[in-house]
């Protein structure tokens, strides 16, 4: 892999299937991958193991990938760390607090594999 690849990717949704299938997914193309199963979960690993990407569901128990991205990007130590969204939810609403939280993409569900994988290579390898 090149030099530009994540040294790991955190997936943070408390859908334990659509998890697995990410994690699984990513591991196959040589990342290497860690997870979460809510907000809060997710922010501690993030402080915990400094992934290079956080890759969140919108609607996560006790915090938000929202807030989850807020949180990361106002932190010195982890704002450059690369946040993708994912969301089934779209509209106004929805892109407010996108643009509010810092992140870095969104990712409407459903969505393939291969649209998060070319998301990472299109982050790392410009960044």
């Amino acid at each position: 892999m090149a030099d530009s690849a994540p040294n790991s990717i955190l997936v943070v949704d408390n859908d334990e299937q659509s998890t697995d299938h990410i994690a699984s997914g990513l591991k196959d193309n040589g990342y290497l991958v860690i997870t979460a199963p809510n907000g809060y979960d997710g922010y501690v690993r993030t402080r915990n193991e400094s992934p290079s990407i956080v890759i969140a569901n919108d609607l996560l128990p006790y915090v938000s990938g929202y807030k989850l991205a807020k949180l990361i990007k106002s932190d010195d130590r982890h704002k450059d760390i690369i946040i993708i969204i994912m969301s089934i939810s779209s509209g106004q609403t929805i892109e407010k607090l996108y643009s509010q939280s810092g992140a870095d993409s969104f990712l409407e569900k459903p969505f393939q594999l291969k649209d998060v994988i070319d998301l990472i290579k299109t982050h790392t390898e410009n960044g």
